[in-house]
């Protein structure tokens, strides 16, 4: 009897033993997928933040690919005295610019013609060099999601002819107006313009315009070291296919 009841002692020590080895086990196991899910965690994190510096950086080269060079032609300076210009030289007049602190500066009135793509087009903007931001007039705008971005899906009416546009939201922004101190939420979104000799990437904020004259507003985000702005013409530069 001793004799079993020190063997049945002995196999329920051992059994003790096993069970607690195999949940010391598991709990080693468990705290190993804990860190493998922290990793995992992790690298996503790095690959998300890798893939919006790329989708910056790529902006930025397009933004710098639209920008044409162009190699001015010389300005013809023809003495007081008629004489002929020399036949040999290619130059053409002087156009509206102004240098300023050694810069030199696109002259714009307080109404220009502006190409937007897409849907290329041409459209009137109001130069407004007191907003901080520019603006597009946008009508049934529908948010949506895709792979996680926020996306816009809106109408641009042009001379009764509905433009039916898709753009990424690039973040939301409150603007402010004297007749409403609230202020009003609008999606800001990137095109491709061409304004006189400037081309490029550009943002704009999104609002119903219809009931104004003018689809467009152009702020000082794009004005700003480019133009300069003469409220007493309108209309001063020409208005170039797009590629020319």
């Amino acid at each position: 009897m001793a004799a079993l009841t020190l063997g049945g002692c002995v196999s329920f020590e051992a059994q003790n033993l096993a069970l607690k080895n195999l949940r010391d086990e598991v709990s080693g196991l468990s705290k190993q997928l804990d860190e493998m899910q922290t990793s995992v965690n992790g690298v996503t994190s790095q690959a998300k933040q890798a893939d919006r510096a790329i989708d910056a950086r790529l902006n930025l080269i397009e933004t710098a690919l639209a920008r044409p060079i162009e190699v001015p032609k010389p300005v013809c300076e023809f003495p007081e005295l008629p004489q002929a210009a020399p036949e040999t030289l290619e130059c053409e007049a002087p156009d509206e610019t102004i240098t300023q602190n050694g810069t030199e500066k696109m002259v714009v009135g307080s109404v220009e013609h502006v190409r937007i793509t897409p849907p290329g087009i041409t459209l009137t903007a109001r130069i407004d060099s007191g907003a901080d931001s520019s603006s597009l007039s946008a009508t049934n705008m529908v948010f949506l999601e895709r792979d996680g971005d926020d996306w816009v899906r809106f109408d641009l009416v042009v001379d009764g002819e509905t433009h039916r546009l898709e753009r990424r939201v690039l973040r939301f922004v409150r603007v402010y107006q004297q007749s409403d101190t609230d202020g009003v939420r609008r999606p800001v979104v990137r095109f491709r313009i061409q304004f006189g000799d400037v081309l490029g990437l550009f943002e704009f904020n999104l609002s119903d315009r219809r009931h104004l004259e003018h689809p467009v507003i152009l702020g000082r985000n794009l004005l700003v070291d480019l133009v300069v702005v003469d409220v007493a013409k309108q209309f001063t530069q020409p208005l170039l296919e797009v590629g020319e």
